[in-house]
Parts: C-alpha cells; structure tokens; sequence
C-alpha cells in the first residue's frame, strides 16, 4: 500500500473541488485551508530532505549514531503516511 500524507490527502480534495468550481470559487475558509496545506507540504518536503541528505552524510563518515538518529526522525516524520 501507497501511503498519503494527511495533507496530500487534503489538498487533492480541495482539488476535486476546484475542478469543479475553480478556485475562485472555493469558499475563503478552503482557500486560505489551500494555502495552509500548500505551506505546511513544503515544510515537509524541505525537512525530509535535509534529513535525508543529513543521514547520508552521516552513513559516507561512517557516523552509526548520528545516521540512527537522523533515521527515526525521519521516521517520526513519515509515519502519518503509513
């Protein structure tokens, strides 16, 4: 099974309803909801990827504990997607 994060679900709901409407017509409360979703799946993003990048530095200097760190975070920041 493929997981979705919370916030990809929300935004492709918010999608069908554009398709719909447009995105013009979307109540404010949704709109601003949107933006809210947009911003929060950038951050994550932007996280998971300084992790990762992180732990493979911490693998290539042969860091166990830095790299296990970095794993559970990691973790942390995925399991909403299981």
């Amino acid at each position: 099974m493929i997981g979705i994060h919370p916030v990809h679900r929300r935004l492709a709901e918010i999608a069908i309803l554009a398709n719909k409407t447009g995105f013009e017509g979307l109540p404010d409360e949704v709109q601003v909801e949107f933006i809210h979703c947009l911003t929060a799946n950038a951050n994550l993003v932007r996280r998971l990827d300084e992790l990762k990048q992180l732990s493979y530095q911490a693998h290539i200097v042969g860091d166990y504990d830095w790299e296990m760190d970095l794993c559970q975070k990691i973790e942390k920041l995925e399991a909403p997607m299981r």
